[in-house]
């Protein structure tokens, strides 16, 4: 009988052997014996390790962090798993279901009522009601393309250490203003993640006027077959000509790179900055995956405004966590929502499975859209017109990498 427990120190190596492999198969199995980089040992040092057991032998491995995140507004825990893996001989024999399974239940009962991964496969997570939350912009751009940006040239940039992270925080702060997911971020989480890559440090530079940054953007050199590219992993700006700027800094990278790959939530707006639009390629993809862990608490955590009064009953498909597969009540009165499960005999108002509820929920789509592509039903327009006003479709980005 496989047993979902935390991963005690005896099986450390095991552990790295598993994620080493799954995660850079490339470079061979795992030496135990070979130094871990100090930076980045405390790199992957968040969270808390959990394990399926198949007796003595581990067979699955996840990671738990918890981050805060704005939804509508409103500050809520939730739930970050990282690192699934399995080792190949043991694939296949539904032991990362039991691991994911084992994980919303530990997270229903610590109070995280949404939970979020980045997937290796999108269709793999969603047999288990996981789904899209958002999407992202990977811009490539010929850093001479960059170069009518040079008109808006103000300001001074200014390289920023790890320990002066504080200064960015406003910054960071503006550039996900009124973005749901947006999260907080801890000293260590600045420090060990955003400053430090996978495999390599990253550089930070901040565009300041006066005193003050009013943009920034965290960035690496990569080597590639078709030249060196400076990747921007992270650029935030609290306005539009901070936006240039920044811009011009890549710009000023001619000389080193033959490409600039910007990655973020807004980049394509370069289209309409660049004269020449064809030196420009924009990359739509999908992001993040989340899920509701606990439907009541999970709609009951954010506010509705604006809405006065409205009621709704929802069946929800959830076999992978049974406490959410039934039919709930949702009752908002002054923008405040209180959800119970009732009586399934009565035919609901909409039902849903718990992936397509998830995007609702976070703004990822509309109701019509869901209806449209996803796993939406409804028993009448008037049920859309509700859901529409629960539900608004927003702009959703998760900035974390974990």
């Amino acid at each position: 009988m496989a047993e979902y427990r935390p991963i005690s120190e005896e099986y450390e190596e095991r552990h790295h052997a598993i994620t080493g492999y799954a995660f850079d198969a490339g470079s061979g199995p795992y030496d135990p014996d070979e130094p871990i980089d100090e930076r980045r040992r405390r790199r992957w040092a968040f969270g808390e390790d959990r394990g399926i057991f198949d007796g003595d032998d581990l067979v699955a491995c996840g990671t738990h962090i918890e981050f805060t995140v704005r939804l509508r507004g409103e500050w809520l825990p939730m739930a970050g798993l990282s690192g699934v893996a399995s080792p190949p001989e043991r694939r296949r024999q539904g032991f990362v279901g039991e691991l994911l399974e084992a994980s919303l239940q530990e997270y229903r009962e610590w109070g995280w009522p949404i939970a979020a991964l980045r997937p290796f496969k999108h269709d793999f997570y969603a047999r288990y009601g996981w789904a899209t939350g958002c999407r992202y912009h990977t811009a490539t751009v010929a850093p001479a393309a960059l170069s009518t940006v040079r008109s808006a040239a103000a300001g001074e940039f200014r390289r920023i250490e790890p320990e002066e992270y504080a200064t960015l925080e406003p910054v960071f702060e503006k550039w996900l203003d009124d973005v749901n997911l947006a999260t907080r971020r801890s000293d260590d989480w600045w420090r060990d993640r955003v400053f430090q890559g996978y495999d390599t440090e990253r550089y930070c530079y901040a565009w300041l006027q006066g005193d003050e940054p009013r943009g920034y953007l965290v960035y690496r050199i990569k080597d590639g077959d078709d030249g060196r590219r400076l990747v921007v992993d992270e650029m935030a700006f609290a306005d539009h000509e901070a936006y240039l700027n920044l811009l011009r800094f890549c710009h000023d990278h001619d000389s080193q790179v033959s490409a600039v790959e910007l990655y973020g939530y807004d980049h394509d707006r370069l289209l309409d900055v660049v004269t020449d639009r064809d030196a420009v390629e924009v990359e739509v993809a999908a992001g993040k995956m989340l899920r509701i862990v606990d439907v009541p608490a999970a709609l009951e955590a954010v506010p509705y405004p604006g809405v006065e009064d409205a009621t709704l009953t929802v069946g929800v498909d959830d076999p992978h966590a049974p406490w959410n597969d039934a039919t709930f009540s949702m009752r908002v009165a002054e923008g405040v929502a209180s959800v119970e499960r009732v009586d399934a005999d009565a035919e609901p108002d909409a039902t849903t499975d718990i992936g397509t509820l998830s995007q609702l929920l976070v703004g990822y789509c509309s109701a019509e859209r869901a209806r449209t592509v996803g796993g939406l039903d409804v028993r009448t327009s008037e049920t859309v017109d509700v859901l529409e006003r629960l539900f608004p479709e927003h702009e959703v980005f998760l900035p974390e990498s974990f």
